[in-house]
């Protein structure tokens, strides 16, 4: 298995959209057999997705990550594990040792046991260890399924898209704020640190 972790100041880049670099972390029975950084494309963010393909990787773990760039990162059938935060060296290990579902990792305001992730056959949503299995064994790809490209409603009839409501928050340091119609608060800047927004 090659992971893809985002990176930025040795820890998990808070917005995937606009990380530069990796470190791509090659593991066999749990174990790190190779590891090495890679620079990313600027833009467009198609590249990206592109590069993750082209260096093999099978497992991006980052921070915030808008819906298209990971609709093309899954497109190339790697697995996205969003929302994850903290020391990368941390991450990694929690990672070979499949405790990365830990609330430790989580940024704020997401559940770290409960994250939405994409792969080639759509959205899933359910309980597992981010080395790719599930607590009950199995892969990850064992999942509820969702509409085509993981847009539709689930089986309880509800969207996962956000509402017109909602809060910005901040990755790095939990500031929030009212959501602004019309704003994506990925454009907008945290009051506080200066970090991209993400939507809550």
């Amino acid at each position: 298995m090659k992971a893809a972790f985002a990176a930025w100041n040795n820890r998990i880049a808070p917005v995937f959209d606009v990380a530069r670099r990796v470190h791509i972390v090659e593991s066999e029975a749990g174990r790190r057999i190779a590891e090495i950084q890679e620079r990313l494309p600027d833009e467009p963010p198609a590249l990206k997705a592109l590069r993750l393909a082209e260096m093999g990787v099978r497992m991006l773990v980052c921070g915030a990550i808008s819906r298209p760039l990971q609709e093309m990162v899954a497109a190339y059938d790697i697995r996205v594990i969003p929302f994850v935060a903290g020391d990368l060296r941390e991450v990694i290990r929690a990672w070979l040792g499949g405790g990365l579902e830990s609330p430790l990792f989580a940024m704020p305001g997401c559940n770290g046991r409960n994250r939405r992730f994409h792969g080639r056959r759509g959205l899933h949503k359910e309980e597992f260890s981010m080395n790719g299995k599930n607590q009950s064994g199995k892969g990850s790809r064992g999942g509820q399924r969702r509409g085509q490209g993981g847009r539709g409603p689930d089986r309880g009839g509800a969207s996962s898209a956000p509402g017109p409501g909602g809060e910005c928050i901040c990755p790095q340091c939990g500031h929030r704020e009212p959501h602004e119609r019309g704003v994506p608060c990925m454009q907008k800047t945290c009051a506080t640190c200066g970090s991209a927004m993400t939507r809550q």
